[in-house]
């Protein structure tokens, strides 16, 4: 699938405009000529995300100059799950991208709150199979979870506003 995200260059040169561009040989095409009002060359540019998908991954990895061909070709059209476990990785385990790709089959989560991830491992996990029913009603959940978050067991974090819960 081919997105239809578009972004500006900006330069750092005050004597000069910047241009869009959506993807990569359409910015070397213009980078390649792009010239100041007084006709010298603009060598650097700050890359920004104007419109489209993966605003947050693109922040995330810090598209700049220098990787934005490599954003192009294995981030762009990323979606799902893939998205979410890119930006765990380079947001909160920093990554460097260029690992990313590899790691991303290793990153487990669950979509939803620490709470309820916590009931639904004592549930799948069989802990609490062995306990009395009468006896299950007192085992405080909420407590459980808080625990795993404290001791780094889980993380919770939101991203693209769904929270999610990370574990290692």
């Amino acid at each position: 699938m081919t997105t239809t995200n578009n972004y500006h260059a900006t330069p750092y040169d005050i004597s000069a405009t910047g241009f869009y561009f959506h993807n990569f040989e359409n910015y070397e095409a213009k980078a390649r000529n792009h010239r100041n009002d007084y006709g010298d060359l603009i060598e650097e540019l700050e890359i920004q995300f104007i419109d489209g998908d993966n605003y947050q991954l693109f922040n995330a990895l810090g598209i700049n100059q220098a990787n934005l061909e490599q954003w192009f070709e294995d981030f762009e059209d990323m979606q799902g799950t893939d998205v979410v476990a890119a930006i765990y990785l380079a947001e909160y385990l920093n990554v460097d991208m260029a690992d990313i790709m590899d790691k991303l089959d290793g990153v487990s989560f669950y979509e939803g709150r620490a709470e309820t991830y916590a009931q639904d491992y004592l549930n799948d996990s069989g802990l609490l199979d062995e306990v009395p029913e009468s006896l299950k009603y007192y085992i405080d959940v909420d407590a459980f979870a808080r625990d795993m978050l404290l001791s780094g067991d889980i993380t919770e974090i939101d991203i693209m506003g769904t929270t999610y819960v990370f574990w290692e």
